[in-house]
């Protein structure tokens, strides 16, 4: 494989990763002047129909994601025989080298760390992914300290014999250290099998050992299963009671006391910065609490029924009214029973049939599908051989067919040319942007596409670049937004939002900017935003800077500001690296003002704040 050219493009330079599937090798994109990463399916595989669908599966995962902590998905292809998967190329090292290298990262590293990996699984969770496997194999780290996360889509696609724990499959080891409980036990795993996952490697980069460790697969399992994690703080004093708290609450062994989705988890971790000392971690009831609070409500209602007195014989003559009723109506509900027919395999417009055929209501869902030929059913709400009522609703599903397409290149092409294409490939206009540049293709006409040519999914988002007429733009600062607006439109442009500004110097208004500068050659079509004067207005300001505590690096900070007349406004909006910075406020109000702080969409400290 090494040397050769995949699909006269990928140039194929060295082997950098193997697994039980596929092999990955660094190659050059000679089209597109890049080095990437090709996951190839292996050889011994590639006439196996059932590897071959696993393969395509992940592809369709990766495709459903783009996250800047995810290793995205470039492009797919097959040549000849070899099925390839191309992604980004990233260089680094993997986090399980860089904790043999360190030993123990520090807790505000490895915390930094972590909220970005669970930045990567919950946009995973939201796509519908489940990884299944996450591990410090699986995650990337560059040169820069950034981590992205790594085969999303194939643990979720083995088999129960490539994840099964087994003396005799001593490869297993690698991972079972990283499973949940539930994995272990051979059960479903969910996206709180996951935010297990996740625990399991923070323990891991602040202790420098993972939580359960043992000679075989089988006893490391068991030890997830049934014993408890030492507290990370008997292993590295240097770890804050706050930060132990809320990696064992992601260590629960029953998944309902875990956190519920990656966001509570990543917004634990930033209050374990702020708070050292804990005790904001908050547990939900386990499933034995909720039953025994069940059972207790259970036994009330008994002693209450206890205490009241016999009924009386008009009660007695009303019970019994009410059971003819109910008689009368039970055996009408069993004579209107129908059992549901088998949907599943058939065509749509033959399950819809025999559906309603028996009194059911059908509703018809589409879903694209590697597996399932258009047009057939590929689920039902409501097994076949079950007894319903006439009336109910059944739901199916019928395959859309796969949601790969292939997309030309469209250079050249006019507008309805491109959108009668895209109908043909059953991608929906809404998917579909336009904007305008000057080039050498006739005005009108298509003179750049994103993405280039290639496979896309029916769900890629695209935009066609038009070749429009040069235009000079002219000077609209000092006209009104109205005379602005008349002058632009007649020099073929467009203006778009109209934003609020001061200025010493012009009338209250007139434009003081424009976005962009006169004398520069733009497309017909180009939309500018002006920025109008207003009058100024009087400003008050608190008594000293606002002081806020950022304890990591790239967090998104927002100040929101509530005045006394409770029109909240954004004070101040900015990513900041960890550090101590005074910020100035002002207001259009005097009086006493909230200030809510916030972090990474998390709400972090509320302050009142007097303006003056």
């Amino acid at each position: 494989m090494i040397g050769s050219v995949l699909s006269g493009q990928y140039e194929v330079q060295e082997v950098v990763g193997t697994g039980g599937m596929a092999v990955v090798y660094r190659a050059w994109d000679r089209k597109n002047k890049r080095t990437v990463a090709i996951k190839v399916l292996r050889p011994e595989y590639e006439q196996d129909q059932e590897f071959v669908r696993r393969f395509s599966r992940e592809a369709e995962a990766a495709a459903k994601m783009s996250h800047e902590n995810i290793v995205n998905l470039l492009d797919v292809g097959k040549d000849n025989d070899v099925r390839y998967i191309v992604m980004e190329y990233v260089p680094g090292q993997t986090l399980k080298d860089l904790i043999r290298e360190k030993g123990r990262i520090p807790p505000e590293t490895a915390v930094r760390m972590g909220i970005r990996i669970l930045a990567a699984v919950d946009h995973a969770h939201k796509n519908g992914i489940v990884h299944r496997d996450i591990k410090p194999q699986n995650i990337l780290v560059d040169a820069r300290g950034k981590v992205k996360v790594a085969d999303f889509g194939i643990a979720r696609l083995k088999t129960a014999q490539t994840t099964r724990v087994d003396d005799k499959q001593n490869s297993a080891l690698g991972s079972v250290h990283y499973f949940s409980p539930e994995q272990a036990s051979g059960e479903v795993a969910d996206e709180k099998s996951d935010l297990y996952s996740v625990g399991v490697v923070l323990y891991e980069m602040l202790t420098g050992e993972v939580p359960f460790d043992g000679e075989t697969a089988v006893s490391v399992a068991l030890k997830h299963v049934s014993e408890e994690p030492r507290s990370m703080r008997e292993i590295n004093p240097a770890i804050s009671w706050g930060l132990d708290e809320v990696v064992m609450r992601a260590l629960a062994k029953d998944s309902a006391r875990r956190y519920q989705t990656a966001a509570e988890f990543a917004g634990d971790l930033r209050k374990a910065l702020v708070h050292p000392h804990g005790g904001f971690v908050a547990y939900p009831m386990t499933r034995e609490e909720q039953e025994r609070l069940r059972e207790e409500k259970r036994r009330e209602a008994l002693r209450r029924k206890r205490r009241l007195r016999r009924a009386t014989l008009i009660a007695a003559v009303v019970v019994g009214v009410v059971l003819i009723g109910t008689l009368t109506w039970y055996f009408a509900a069993v004579y209107n029973m129908e059992t549901v027919p088998m949907a599943v395999g058939s065509e749509e417009a033959a399950a819809v049939s025999a559906l309603q055929d028996r009194g059911f209501d059908v509703a018809v869902e589409y879903e694209y599908s590697e597996e399932v030929m258009q047009g057939i059913v590929s689920d039902q709400s409501v097994p076949s051989g079950e007894k319903r009522r006439r009336g109910t609703q059944v739901s199916i599903t019928v395959s859309a067919g796969s949601q790969w397409v292939y997309f030309e290149d469209m250079t050249g092409w006019t507008l309805e040319q491109v959108y009668e294409a895209l109908t043909g490939l059953d991608i929906a206009a809404e998917r579909v942007s336009v904007t305008y540049a000057v080039s050498d293709q006739p005005v009108g006409c298509v003179a750049g596409q994103i993405p280039e040519a290639g496979w896309i999914t029916r769900e890629t988002d695209i935009t066609f670049i038009l070749s429009a007429e040069a235009v000079e733009v002219p000077t609209l600062t000092g006209l009104t937004y109205e005379g602005a607006q008349a002058l632009a439109e007649a020099e073929g442009l467009k203006i778009g939002e109209a934003i609020s500004g001061y200025s010493a110097d012009a009338p209250a208004g007139t434009v003081i900017a424009q976005s962009v500068p006169p004398g520069e050659v733009v497309a017909a079509g180009t939309e500018i935003t002006l920025t109008i004067s207003q009058p100024r207005q009087s400003l008050y300001y608190p008594a000293s800077n606002y002081t806020i505590v950022v304890p990591l690096d790239e967090v998104e900070v927002v100040l929101e500001i509530t005045p006394p007349s409770g029109t909240a406004f954004t004070g101040f909006t900015g990513t900041l690296d960890a550090g101590t910075y005074s910020i100035e406020l002002s207001s259009t109000e005097q009086g006493l003002h909230t200030v809510r702080e916030y972090m990474d969409g998390v709400l972090m400290a509320e302050t009142q704040v007097l303006f003056e």
